[in-house]
């Protein structure tokens, strides 16, 4: 496995900074329309960077994702995904993909690894990661699991994108099994979401409003007014 990067683009195409982290919560929009204006390479690859940083259950890292950017590529992707006209438009639409067999082959590389970084002991790995893999495949439903995690991944490369500058639309709506033949995906592979990357159409989508706290956060049990 890789360090973390550290050749991060340090700001914007235009060179403004990047947007501090409370304006990426309060200003992302999930995008209708794009333009056709490309998302340079150094920024896709900096998001994609970015979301492999995702947190993972035991740091699994379930996920795989498929970088769609060929025109025609993305007219069939759109064709399995009920004619979504952003799947076209956008220059970028990721495949996000949650493995729910694929991690034990490289749970061992992942625990010795961790182990040798100093997360984890040296002379225990293999029996933390017998526990780790027992529990995960005795006790969750793995369609779950990978969807919950690699949801994680794809958040946290619509902040990134949205700290570049660009805009994203996160998709559910496609056929799974459609999607699986067109791009040759394993059939053990959970289809979780698509992801349209790049500039948003005009008008700007409009903030449609969140609720209160008060009316979703409860005090130390639910039922408990939050205070």
């Amino acid at each position: 496995m890789q360090d973390k990067p550290t050749n991060l683009p340090t700001t914007q195409p235009n060179g403004e900074p990047l947007k501090p982290i409370t304006d990426v919560i309060l200003e992302r929009r999930s995008t209708n329309h794009f333009t056709n204006e490309a998302v340079p390479d150094e920024i896709l690859n900096a998001i994609l960077q970015l979301g492999a940083q995702a947190p993972s259950g035991y740091n699994l890292q379930p996920w795989r994702f498929v970088v769609v950017r060929e025109a025609e590529n993305r007219k069939r992707l759109q064709s399995v995904a009920f004619n979504q006209p952003k799947v076209a438009e956008a220059p970028i639409v990721i495949i996000a993909l949650g493995m729910k067999e694929e991690w034990q082959e490289r749970a061992d590389e992942i625990f010795k690894e961790g182990a040798e970084r100093g997360a984890g002991s040296v002379d225990t790995w293999e029996k933390a990661k017998d526990g780790a893999v027992q529990f995960l495949t005795g006790m969750q439903e793995m369609d779950v699991w990978v969807n919950r995690h690699t949801m994680i991944a794809v958040t946290t490369m619509m902040l990134a994108a949205e700290a570049y500058g660009f805009d994203t639309a996160p998709m559910e709506g496609f056929n799974a099994a459609a999607v699986k033949t067109e791009f040759g995906i394993p059939e053990e592979a959970e289809v979780v979401a698509l992801l349209a990357i790049g500039r948003a159409a005009e008008p700007e989508k409009a903030y449609p409003g969140r609720f209160a706290l008060d009316r979703i956060v409860f005090s130390e049990s639910y039922g408990e007014a939050w205070k």
